[in-house]
């Protein structure tokens, strides 16, 4: 089974981001979970990007979506929502083949 992916940039607007930070890490990993690639300088080159760019990897696209709509991370989320602007969250299919 392909791997899924949360594909996020965002713009930290506020200290208090790392509160955010501090609560994901543990709560990313409990429902299985883990950065895979973060970059606090990306760049850009077509479209809207923001400060701050992670890929965090999961078990599963279906896993990944699953963490996304828990109640959880929407609770946890908002958090994210008050410390950062331009937020963009993407997930994505790990398998390159597509068949």
């Amino acid at each position: 089974m392909a791997k899924g992916y949360w594909i996020v940039t965002t713009t930290v607007t506020n200290p208090s981001f790392a509160e955010y930070v501090e609560a994901f890490q543990p709560w990313v990993e409990s429902v299985g979970g883990s950065v895979f690639a973060k970059d606090l300088e990306p760049k850009t080159v077509e479209g809207k990007g923001g400060k701050l760019a992670v890929i965090i990897e999961f078990p599963s696209k279906q896993a990944a979506i699953e963490a996304y709509d828990s109640a959880e991370y929407q609770e946890l989320s908002e958090l994210r929502w008050a410390n950062s602007t331009d937020t963009n969250i993407t997930i994505i299919d790990g398998d390159v083949t597509h068949e």
